[in-house]
């Protein structure tokens, strides 16, 4: 359901980067499927590079499972971290190939929007676009900051950085000192003999 428009925008970004169906065009033929449940998207590699919704009785080649909050750190808030949640089953080449060039395309809004209102009110809207999405990007980075310190300082359920770096310590001077004690013990017994 999801798989053809999903192939359509992909490949619209695509067709000017030669060097993304020529990254794909040696997995022609195989085909990956995205899940962030409930949503699936299933693609099939073409001769020629470009992707096509995957025919829904086919096995997918690979496997890409994302949770919904890693997808968004990932594509919304930049946070590379969140790839290592990523669950790849199946053909890790081309899971590596699909990410990469899916990393590296980038839509040209401005170039779409001229086509429809003109060069310069395409310039504005695409800059009055980017601006709300840095603005939205900030906003969220400020609210997911917030909401950490409420957690850590106000609401203690999180516990700070310095308060585990303390408790670590404590547990390090009770282990030094149940060794001491160990050893004390030893000692006295081995006297006692």
């Amino acid at each position: 359901m999801l798989s053809k428009p999903a192939a359509a925008a992909i490949n619209h970004a695509m067709r000017d980067a030669n060097w993304a169906r020529e990254r794909l065009r040696p997995f022609a033929g195989r085909s990956i499927r995205f899940e962030v449940p409930p949503f699936a998207v299933a693609l099939l590699v073409q001769a020629d590079g470009w992707l096509a919704p995957a025919p829904p009785a086919a096995e997918s080649t690979a496997v890409v499972r994302v949770s919904g909050p890693a997808l968004f750190r990932i594509a919304c808030l930049g946070d590379a971290t969140a790839r290592q949640e990523a669950q790849i089953e199946g053909d890790g080449a081309l899971a590596a190939a699909v990410t990469s060039v899916l990393d590296g395309l980038r839509w040209d809004v401005e170039e779409d929007l001229s086509a429809v209102v003109g060069d310069i009110a395409a310039r504005r809207l695409a800059r009055a676009g980017a601006a709300l999405a840095a603005w939205q990007a900030r906003a969220v980075s400020r609210l997911a900051q917030a909401s950490a310190e409420y957690w850590i300082e106000e609401q203690p359920v999180i516990a700070s950085r310095a308060a585990l770096r303390g408790f670590a310590k404590q547990v390090d001077a009770l282990r030094d000192d149940v060794e001491r004690l160990d050893h004390r013990i030893e000692r006295l017994v081995r006297a006692g003999r």
